[in-house]
């Protein structure tokens, strides 16, 4: 299964384009600030036969659409994952409470956006936490992505976004693909 994972594409739908079209994705996660259609960007992606997730960014807040949340948590595979844009969590200050929240969640997977800034890691932020105030029962630290922006990147990053390619075990790489 093949997982297109965009973010941060702010109305600006060429490279959100180019990337569906060129990646043919079996499922797309929209990590937020699309403003734009949603159900344009399921259609482009091949909805409903491709599933589709989105979240509410930041700059999300046109849409009245009450099932548009700001939060999405799903399991696939054996994997449950907890996807926000990141701006409630705080991110440009810390992914502590990020991690937190997706542990509490039961999550091991977490995807966010709203930096602009591509980032792959395993919960090195709970690490930190537990050296100084020990485990509090939580599960194992999540994996937690942020695929950058699509059409604005910040950092002296490039355009870009994540796909991940999972098997029907459950075992999963994620790669970083960028655009021209």
């Amino acid at each position: 299964m093949k997982i297109l994972i965009v973010s941060d594409s702010h109305g600006t739908n060429g490279p959100l384009r180019t990337a569906i079209m060129k990646e043919s994705p079996d499922m797309l996660i929209h990590l937020g600030d699309s403003e734009y259609s949603h159900s344009e960007i399921a259609e482009w992606a091949g909805a409903p036969k491709t599933a589709c997730v989105f979240v509410k960014g930041n700059c999300d807040s046109f849409s009245l659409d009450p099932s548009f949340k700001s939060d999405a948590v799903f399991t696939l595979k054996g994997h449950k994952f907890f996807c926000t844009h990141g701006h409630r969590q705080r991110v440009n200050y810390g992914l502590l409470t990020l991690s937190l929240t997706a542990q509490e969640q039961g999550c091991d997977i977490c995807l966010f956006g709203h930096t602009h800034v591509p980032y792959d890691s395993f919960g090195d932020a709970v690490t930190e936490f537990d050296r100084y105030y020990g485990s509090d029962g939580f599960s194992a630290s999540p994996r937690i992505l942020n695929p950058g922006s699509i059409s604005y990147p910040r950092g002296g990053s490039s355009r870009g976004y994540m796909v991940m390619e999972m098997e029907e075990d459950g075992r999963y790489d994620v790669k970083y693909c960028t655009i021209s």
